[in-house]
């Protein structure tokens, strides 16, 4: 849940129910649902979350998790190549033709990564994609897939590097063994030398560093670790975010607080090896109380980095009413500041002001503000598009971070055991959102806050490949 999953997560979400749905005459042979030929309510119907959204935020298409139990319900992460979009799960991942939004359909669902190899983080470059491994494999090891590189003996953890030339038929060619494993994975491109980087925060708090894997682009097979970005004692990065073009910046969060490297430029470093400029210390420096440093973003121009974290790694309900009682000896009250992103300058890290989700969600429902990323506008505007588990999508304008509001959203209603929104993520005009129980859902959001935005032809969504001024 870009937080680590306990035993009591796994042992829940075995009794998830499957979605309510609707006559079989609505789904198509790849259970995907068109707004063509459908309305917003039988959609609500269809996916069983009940929505209640704003005006401008219109559903358009749904593709349903296809049927399992435990792990395999658990959808996570998205990246998006062309006119595909590559979805992380417990079990696998899966890839889906999104060509017609409004008719998502699946080319591929390998489900076949075993004995719980951790929430499945995607990086896709081209015809390379990399899964994170979070969970150290078991006695008698694991596998992820037929081939014999998808092979983990006892405690390894890490990397796959898949071939996807071939969508129908993934394929494994290297598995890179980690000591502390992968969490998350943030891909860098590094084309002039036919290369691609990948920054892969560890799955252990004990590790306090961004263990950087290199994956040739002509040989996937001889992918390794080449170095790693070191940060101090109690931010041990959970995730991490990067921006090219002339900003050449990198940020994890994690622990108490964030981390900035400088990865190139008159600051000094370079891809392979970050130049440590700051960290900020969230509790000390900044009087929240942040024990799990989440997320890190920027701007697209670099001035702005954008930081949220997740109090309890996301399987408790952390967005009830200000004030709340909690059960919890960290948390003993629901505070605004455990439902905030915060600004802060990304060179200097002086706070330019935060956002508090004003939706309050209820004690039956799991939130954090998870997964996001900023569009690439043109017109001067600041906006993020998140995805925070059951208090679902949420469209910010924080062009003046001291007072940034709310533009849309779509929250869902019909709770679920520790469900919602694992991610939602602004692609190429449209917002893709993956629900960790329901499946695959496209979204469009409608005024001019997006308006000029680029069309990117692919997303890695930690990554920003250039700055736009």
């Amino acid at each position: 849940m870009r937080g680590r999953m306990t035993v009591v997560l796994a042992a829940v979400l075995l009794v998830l129910a499957l979605p309510v749905t609707a006559s079989a005459h609505r789904f198509s042979a790849s259970h995907a649902f068109s707004a063509m030929l459908m309305s917003p309510m039988d959609f609500n119907e269809v996916t069983g979350a009940g929505y209640v959204a704003t005006k401008n935020m219109h559903p358009l298409g749904f593709s349903q998790r296809l049927p399992g139990a435990g792990f395999s319900r658990i959808n996570s992460d998205l990246a998006f190549w062309g006119s595909y979009a590559f979805q992380g799960s417990y079990s696998g991942f899966r890839i889906l033709d999104i060509s017609q939004p409004d008719n998502p359909t699946v080319v591929t669902e390998f489900g076949n990564c075993t004995n719980g190899l951790g929430q499945g983080d995607l990086v896709v470059w081209d015809n390379v994609m990399s899964r994170s491994v979070d969970a150290a494999a078991p006695a008698g090891g694991a596998t992820c897939g037929p081939d014999p590189a998808g092979n983990l003996a006892q405690g390894e953890e890490g990397l796959h590097i898949f071939d996807i030339s071939t969508l129908g038929n993934p394929v494994v060619k290297k598995f890179v063994d980690l000591p502390c494993g992968s969490h998350t994975a943030s891909g860098v491109p590094d084309v002039a030398n036919n290369r691609l980087l990948i920054y892969s925060t560890p799955s252990s708090g004990a590790c306090d560093w961004v263990d950087i894997v290199e994956v040739p682009l002509d040989d996937p097979a001889a992918a390794k670790k080449i170095g790693q970005a070191n940060s101090i004692d109690g931010i041990a990065c959970h995730d991490t975010g990067v921006i090219l073009g002339d900003a050449m910046l990198a940020s994890c969060a994690g622990g108490v607080g964030y981390a900035v490297w400088s990865l190139g430029g008159a600051r000094g470093g370079s891809l392979t090896s970050p130049k440590l400029l700051y960290t900020k210390n969230m509790q000390t420096e900044e009087g929240v109380n942040v024990n799990t440093g989440h997320s890190a973003a920027f701007t697209w121009d670099g001035q702005t980095l954008i930081f949220g974290h997740e109090p309890n790694g996301g399987t408790q309900p952390r967005c009830q009413k200000t004030g709340t009682p909690l059960p919890s000896g960290t948390y003993p009250v629901q505070t605004d500041d455990m439902k905030s992103f915060f600004f802060f300058d990304a060179l200097s890290g002086e706070r330019l002001g935060k956002w508090t989700l004003p939706r309050d969600q209820t004690a039956a429902e799991n939130c954090t503000l998870h997964n996001y990323n900023i569009v690439p506008t043109t017109n001067g505007r600041d906006i993020l598009v998140h995805g925070s588990y059951q208090s679902g999508i949420g469209v910010l304008d924080f062009t003046d971070p001291a007072n940034a509001k709310e533009l849309a959203y779509a929250d869902p209603q019909n709770a679920v055991p520790l469900g919602g929104d694992w991610s939602s993520h602004w692609y190429d005009g449209r917002i893709y959102e993956s629900d960790i129980a329901r499946g695959f859902m496209v979204w469009d959001v409608s005024g001019n806050a997006t308006a000029g935005a680029l069309k990117l032809g692919h997303l890695n969504p930690q990554t920003q490949e250039f700055t736009i001024d």
